[in-house]
């Protein structure tokens, strides 16, 4: 029983950090998206204890569903990161180039 109850905790923890993610993409700053953090976090809370596998499986459900529904249409994404403003911006030439002007 402890194994087949235990096979849901890894879904639990990837949703519960795409989750987290998302909620970045909402917030203007840390300490909101710290609330908005705690929010979830409550939740996720509320229903730790919960032993009933189609319960468990539905909340997962919702949860999921709640990522697709909430889906950041302007995501955040860190200047220097791909896809970022400064991605690739004064990239160094490559060494190929380098020795055959030297």
């Amino acid at each position: 029983i402890r194994a087949r109850m235990a096979s849901h905790v890894p879904r639990v923890r990837m949703l519960y950090r795409k989750i987290c993610k998302e909620l970045y993409h909402y917030s203007a700053t840390r300490p909101v998206w710290g609330e908005f953090i705690q929010e979830a976090r409550a939740r996720f809370e509320e229903n730790r204890n919960i032993t009933d596998e189609a319960k468990i499986q539905s909340l997962i459900k919702e949860g999921e569903q709640w990522l697709v529904d909430n889906k950041c249409g302007d995501p955040y994404i860190v200047p220097t990161n791909p896809g970022g403003t400064k991605f690739q911006r004064n990239v160094p030439p490559s060494l190929e180039i380098v020795e055959k002007h030297s």
